[in-house]
């Protein structure tokens, strides 16, 4: 637009020519610590402990579930939440669950379960940690018949919202300082501890990215601290490589 006022003489250059686009800062990924989790279940068990007097059915056992198994797989929320008792191969000799589909919200219709994951990297086999493994068998002796054979189902046997899980997590979290947290904290947590422990492709293909450049950038931790890298820099000192100066004789040395 500028440029075509100014070929029409309207004005004498053009103002935005030489301007570059706004660059925003990039947000700080943040993983929890083992203070923070302890901090996440106790705020749940609190949360889940009936109120006396309060009017409405108790909470359930879902979001303690719901939060476990974000932190035993790395998955999305939708995922979690769009999973089925048929995914799951519990009596392996090392139980796996298969993510291969995520909830999606239509308007008017609510929420139904795409059979189709976010991306082609996203359909993967998780192996599960054996706190995941004892939770879903406790899970399944319990759970009642649902139409979907979801895992978590709301209690009319419908997919469960990702919103409102989300709002349970807000009521769970009022009276502790982790309002920063929010559920892809804890996809963060597990790609930066697997990052720590392994490498990035591990993380990657844990979280169901297509590159370890989206994973290493927006969902790993990095150190506050640089690594301690200050014997190679000793090279760089002044007095390296020289040769220490012998003391200086004393007259009464030079005459023994």
């Amino acid at each position: 637009m500028f440029a075509l006022a100014v070929r029409h003489g309207a004005i004498p250059t053009n103002p935005v020519r030489d301007t570059s686009r706004i660059r925003k800062p990039r947000r700080k990924v943040v993983a929890l610590t083992d203070q923070n989790l302890q901090t996440v279940r106790a705020a749940i068990r609190q949360w889940q402990q009936p109120v006396p007097g309060k009017p409405g059915p108790r909470h359930t056992g879902d979001l303690a579930d719901i939060v476990d198994l974000m932190l035993a797989t790395g998955a999305r929320i939708g995922e979690i939440l769009a999973l089925r008792w048929e995914d799951l191969n519990l009596a392996a000799e090392r139980p796996t669950l298969t993510i291969c589909g995520t909830l999606v919200f239509v308007k008017g219709k609510g929420f139904f379960r795409q059979p189709w994951t976010k991306s082609d990297a996203g359909y993967r086999m998780i192996t599960l940690p054996r706190f995941a493994v004892g939770m879903l068998l406790a899970r399944k002796v319990i759970a009642a018949d649902n139409p979907h054979n979801a895992i978590f189902a709301s209690r009319r046997g419908t997919w469960l919202s990702p919103n409102n899980v989300r709002r349970q997590w807000r009521q769970a979290r009022a009276d502790t300082d982790l309002a920063w947290v929010t559920p892809h904290t804890f996809r963060k947590t597990v790609a930066t501890l697997i990052k720590e422990e392994a490498d990035t492709k591990s993380a990657t293909a844990q979280l169901g990215h297509s590159s370890e450049d989206i994973t290493d950038t927006y969902y790993i931790a990095k150190p506050l601290q640089a690594p301690d890298v200050s014997d190679v820099l000793e090279r760089l000192g002044a007095d390296h490589g020289r040769t220490p100066p012998h003391p200086r004789r004393t007259t009464h040395d030079a005459r023994r």
